[in-house]
């Protein structure tokens, strides 16, 4: 049994029916892998929690995977039909022949602060010390070096070291292992509980990058657009939903993200739902190709491509030129 039938079995049991009854159900079915706990992914535990899936006709089972890459393995495999992890994991799966296709975002922009210790107070105070990232080539490698640039330092004046999580890389401070990193809102607040502070918040610069996205496959598109298309429906109806019930959505976060820290609940939604995630999340091209360039950058060997060939737009336009996202705001 393939993981993906697997998931739909237990979802099954787990709501009342037996294993006979499955090919009864109305509702289509799909299964979304996702990689992360952060609150970019707000909609897509909305769009489940809040019933918006089954409203547009899908009942959607969601699986974490611990990383990216696993979670990508489940699109390759077709155990899963949609992923909700970052934009460089998807290109990343399509030059190895994987036929990944962005066609949402949940995160536009490159969304981190640079957190340091109390005595770095400035760009001279970080030269000669250590930053943490979670591995080379991610969007925490990505927003390191961006900071010291945006700093006016070269990268060769610091030292970056791979050590994991969020939380592994505030530890790492804690412990004395490095003297700054770079987190997203919720790694902030948590930091700023440990004494630490920030000299700079990249969220601030606009800079175009795609973090997060709605990820699928061409050949589910070739195949069952239809379905498609009730997914994105949902998962437009969730960032609505998002920003119009502030209460039911931090306790959709506190399940999803695993805390029950109202800061850290609070600033996570405010971020995100109330400042980053689009009404009409378009995938942004000059944001993907940054991604592709910074891929390319780490590896200079990468095949010259276009930022269009990974990305596709047509639902959120449908859409959008049919009226759909403006009816939601004018209820």
């Amino acid at each position: 049994m393939t993981l993906g039938k697997y998931l739909l079995l237990v979802a099954a049991l787990a709501m009342g029916f037996s294993p006979g009854s499955l090919g009864a159900q109305k509702l289509d079915r799909a299964v979304l892998a996702y990689g992360s706990t952060g609150a970019n992914l707000t909609p897509f535990w909305v769009a489940r929690e809040a019933g918006l899936y089954k409203q547009y006709g899908l009942e959607v089972d969601i699986v974490f995977f611990r990383g990216s890459t696993i979670a990508i393995n489940a699109l390759a495999t077709k155990d899963a039909h949609f992923g909700a992890f970052g934009a460089s994991s998807a290109v990343l799966a399509k030059l190895g022949g994987v036929d990944t296709v962005l066609i949402a975002t949940a995160a536009p922009g490159l969304l981190f602060y640079l957190v340091t210790k109390k005595e770095i107070r400035n760009a001279n105070d970080l030269k000669g010390k250590r930053i943490a990232i979670s591995r080379p080539g991610t969007d925490s490698d990505l927003g390191a070096r961006v900071a010291v640039q945006r700093l006016g330092l070269n990268e060769k004046d610091v030292s970056f070291i791979s050590l994991g999580t969020d939380t592994e890389r505030v530890a790492a401070m804690v412990q004395g292992v490095v003297d700054a990193t770079v987190v997203t809102v919720s790694g902030y607040v948590t930091a700023q509980k440990l004494g630490f502070h920030s000299i700079l918040d990249l969220g601030q610069a606009n800079i175009p990058y795609e973090a997060a996205g709605l990820i699928t496959t061409r050949t589910l598109m070739r195949d069952n657009s239809e379905l498609v298309m009730k997914y994105v429906k949902g998962f437009v109806a969730a960032i609505h939903y998002a920003k119009n019930n502030r209460e039911p959505t931090l306790k959709i976060l506190s399940k999803y993200m695993r805390t029950d820290d109202r800061d850290v609940l609070t600033a996570s939604y405010d971020y995100f739902v109330g400042r980053i995630i689009p009404r009409a999340p378009y995938v942004s091209e000059k944001g993907l190709q940054a991604v592709i360039d910074f891929i390319r950058q780490r590896n200079p060997q990468t095949p010259q491509v276009k930022a269009a060939d990974f990305m596709d737009n047509r639902y959120i336009k449908e859409l959008d030129d049919s009226g759909f996202i403006k009816a939601l705001y004018s209820r």
